[in-house]
């Protein structure tokens, strides 16, 4: 059997290269390599085990006499051994000529030299299969600063090991990688000095098995002969060693091996790692996944040799048991920016998305998804369903023990009813004492699929298991629904579903996957039904979006998206019903465009348009307000309201822009304004209409930018009085926008308990009511203002500050540069009341970097007073 050490592996491979007449190997020449080994020397080495050479596959096993044979002899020497001869004596004469110390010279060149030459070799390799295997091209992933900070820590320290500690795809390897080159490969590595043996645990595991330990392994590696052992050779000259012996094994639970050759092996790491206590300079650096430490490294906590001996960082999370943590935000944005995404798109991800590009499979997929000149970024919820679609399919079904880890989902789904009775089932409940199923349960966990949390206290044992996220058990619900329908969308399904789980989001995710399914499989009916079904006006706003978004991306047009629905659909159907505040949102613009080209109903063109008037005021946007007031002028005409409206959309929307763009007041539209009382036509019982919710929305905007806060209050209370019905539907947005409006009417009359009693009940009603209410980041925006302004009133500045940047802060988020300056103008009075002219001269000129990029000149003056 060949060595662990692949000597000279990494010039072999160079050669065999400069033979072949390329310079870097691609997966695909292997093929053509294989056929040009065949020619000259007419001995077959398989594609296969030219991608195994080259680290393009995992070697399992080390490489065959008859491998290195063949690929020397195709280099033009006899064999694997004259290869190994030829290059141990060009090495051997380039050691002599370098020599400069006779003292040190037989140590270094014998001994610790040779191992190093050693270990460089089986390193590179090592690195090289990792880099090739990496699902993101290396040059583009990011080195991570916490694994160089536990790994300086842990070499500077006493202890003997230390492992990288988390769940399958999780970037340990990759991780190692950098590390490696970080601190002994790279060209400023921090410690040259020492000898490292990077190796993956397919190569240590066959020796291991068969009976070698690591410390015999590493004796034999340099040949000490006469009962030496390294260690103690080394020892006996630590003056003149010059460095430490780093053993790094990567992927030590990913050996395909039972339960019990797994402890074996890890009985044997334990004993070399307790064996080198005398000997501080030999140090084992592992990645292991977290369900294998729980299951074989855990246990031997209760040793206090155990924490003596290990390093485990302050990130260690004993009920995750993982102490390497995700991706941060700046990461992904490093790795996205790698890959070539542009900046302002990148900046346009939510919080939610990013947090799931955190995991690095999730990103890997991410960037598969979007590489290759035809391939464009695609809005994050659909990137989102196919990222998840994908790791199922590469996880779950592509695997070998796909039968046994179907069998576990199912069983999990029926022991949460799926999903009605919450997201935890217990463990023994799940598994049954069913042996066969134990090692495809580990890889769902180390797969991150399920999750285990253990609840157990003292003796009683109380393991819940749970998927890792909500949308993995939404995906499996709508397949289970779907499997047992004959894969057929249709109305027995759709109202089984509706009948048995409640309204939730978590309904809307398991509908969204049958859309899905449906839109891929063209069961245009199915999606006509769905869209029939008695869902809630939100429900059906997630359906539609999706839908839009699917046909909206490139390659697809409106008119394939128009062609699912009959003529009238849309009449019938009116979409005005499902587009609530949570659509003025930058994000949202592509969105309401493409629901214009499906709107029949004039008032759903009203609605939309105005959302996208709304949208670009927040924004501070004047020309894109321009756009939108000339649409809204075409849909209705100027006499259209006389019975309905004293005061018509398009007028009041033309007085806001006119105002903030000239700085000019329409008298003629500023007098209906102010005589609404009179022209007041609403009442009582009647609901209200949608011109006439775009002009209450936009009375609001009038009052507060001409800072006429006795008009904005009476107006809010004389709704209230008109809609009496309005002050109980808790969760209609409209209703939070007057109550926000007259909070912010009384602040400015210097009622500030009134507006303190409106700002906690706000609060308490996004809060309590979050599921059911979809009104959008905005009102919480304008909420999170108006009690920064309540704290301000009462002289409580650190709480005043402190909402006030927070609400700032996610005023930027989402682009409403019209919050962001009210918000600037209120820390601005702090500040200055409070003498901090550093952070009054900071807030300034954010103002006037407001200012500067837009041409509404009066917009300043008036939210940022």
């Amino acid at each position: 059997m060949i060595d662990l050490s692949y000597d000279f592996i990494i010039t072999l491979q160079n050669e065999v290269l400069r033979r072949f007449g390329v310079e870097v190997m691609l997966p695909g020449d292997c093929k053509h390599l294989s056929q040009s080994i065949l020619d000259d020397t007419t001995k077959l080495v398989s594609e296969t085990t030219l991608k195994r050479v080259f680290g393009f596959a995992v070697a399992q096993h080390s490489f065959s006499r008859y491998t290195l044979n063949t690929l020397s002899q195709y280099c033009q020497y006899k064999d694997w051994e004259d290869f190994q001869q030829h290059h141990y004596r060009k090495l051997n004469t380039a050691s002599k000529s370098t020599n400069a110390s006779p003292s040190a010279a037989a140590l270094d060149n014998s001994k610790w030299s040779d191992l190093k030459s050693k270990a460089d070799a089986v390193s590179h390799y090592t690195m090289l299969t990792l880099k090739n295997r990496s699902g993101i091209a290396f040059p583009y992933t990011v080195h991570r600063p916490f694994c160089n900070a536990h790994i300086e820590k842990f070499l500077e320290s006493d202890y003997a090991a230390t492992a990288l500690i988390a769940p399958s795809g999780w970037g340990k390897s990759l991780a190692l990688v950098h590390l490696a080159e970080h601190c002994w490969f790279g060209k400023e590595a921090r410690y040259k000095q020492d000898v490292c043996w990077f190796i993956h645990a397919h190569a240590a595991g066959s020796l291991l098995l068969k009976g070698f330990s690591l410390s015999s392994w590493l004796d034999n590696q340099m040949n000490l002969g006469n009962g030496e052992n390294f260690r103690e050779y080394f020892s006996s000259h630590f003056d003149k060693k010059g460095g430490r012996l780093i053993l790094i094994i990567d992927g030590f639970d990913e050996i395909a091996v039972a339960g019990e050759k797994l402890r074996l092996l890890y009985s044997k790491l334990e004993d070399f790692v307790y064996s080198n206590d005398l000997y501080p300079w030999v140090k084992v650096i592992l990645s292991i996944r977290s369900s294998t430490w729980a299951e074989i490294f855990q246990h031997s906590q209760q040793y206090p040799a155990f924490r003596r001996y290990w390093y485990l960082g302050a990130e260690m999370d004993e009920e995750t048991n993982i102490n390497m943590p995700q991706l941060t935000e700046q990461e992904v944005k490093s790795i996205l920016y790698n890959h070539q995404f542009d900046p302002a798109t990148v900046r346009l991800f939510s919080e939610n998305f990013l947090q799931k590009l955190r995991y690095p499979y999730y990103l890997q997929l991410f960037c598969q998804l979007n590489t290759g000149p035809d391939q464009t970024f695609v809005d994050e919820h659909l990137s989102l369903f196919e990222i998840v679609s994908r790791f199922i399919q590469n996880r779950v079904f592509n695997s070998q023990s796909n039968s046994f880890k179907i069998k576990i989902i199912e069983k999990l789904l029926t022991l949460l009813d799926l999903g009605r009775t919450g997201i935890y089932a217990d463990k023994n409940l799940l598994l049954t004492q069913n042996a066969d199923l134990f090692p495809a349960y580990k890889e769902l966990l180390a797969d991150n699929i399920l999750v285990e949390e253990n609840l157990s206290q003292e003796i009683m044992f109380n393991v819940k298991v749970r998927f890792a996220h909500t949308m993995l058990l939404e995906y499996f619900v709508a397949m289970h629904y779907l499997k047992q329908n004959g894969q057929e969308i249709n109305e027995p399904l759709l109202m089984a579903i509706l009948e048995h789980l409640p309204q939730s989001p978590y309904r809307i995710g398991v509908f969204r996957w049958l859309l899905r399914y449906a839109i891929n499989h063209a069961q245009i009916d199915g999606i006509i039904k769905m869209l029939h079904l008695p869902l809630s006006n939100i429900e059906k706003s997630h359906l539609l979006e999706y839908l839009v978004l699917h046909y909206q991306h490139d390659g697809n047009n409106q008119g394939e998206l128009k062609s699912i629905f009959p003529a009238g659909f849309f009449k019938k159907n009116p979409i005005g019903p499902f587009i609530s505040d949570e659509f003025i949102h930058f994000r949202k613009r592509k969105v309401l465009t493409a629901l214009l080209g499906l709107a029949e109903a004039r008032e759903d063109k009203l609605k939309i348009r105005s959302k996208l008037f709304t949208m670009a005021l927040l924004q501070l946007d004047a020309e894109q307000c321009e756009i939108e007031l000339n649409n809204i002028k075409k849909i209705y005409t100027a006499d259209e309201f006389e019975d309905e409206l004293w005061v018509t959309p398009y007028e009041i929307q033309l007085f806001i822009y006119e105002f903030l763009k000239f700085g000019i007041i329409n008298e003629n539209i500023r007098e209906k304004i102010y005589n609404y009382f009179r022209y007041w036509t609403g009442g009582g019982k009647k609901p209200i209409t949608e011109p006439q919710e775009i002009v209450f929305r936009n009375m609001g905007i009038v009052f507060t930018l001409l800072g006429d806060n006795e008009h904005l209050l009476s107006f809010t209370t004389r709704i209230f009085e008109t809609y009496p019905s309005l002050q109980h539907r808790k969760t209609d947005s409209l209703r939070l926008q007057l109550l926000c409006w007259q909070a912010q009417a009384y602040l400015g009359l210097g009622q500030t308990a009134s507006a303190a009693r409106i700002c906690r009940h706000t609060d308490q009603v996004i809060k309590k009511y979050s599921v059911d209410y979809f009104g959008g980041k905005y009102l919480e925006s304008v909420q999170k203002l108006l009690y920064a302004g309540v704290y301000f009133n009462e002289h409580e500045f650190n709480k005043a500050i402190r909402t006030a940047e927070t609400a700032v802060e996610n005023a930027q988020k989402l682009d409403f540069k019209v919050l962001a300056l009210m918000n600037f103008g209120l820390l601005n009075k702090i500040y200055q009341e409070l003498q901090m002219d550093k952070q009054k001269n900071d807030t300034v000129q954010q103002i006037e970097l407001i200012r500067k990029s837009t041409s509404f000149k009066q917009a300043v003056p008036n939210f940022a007073r």
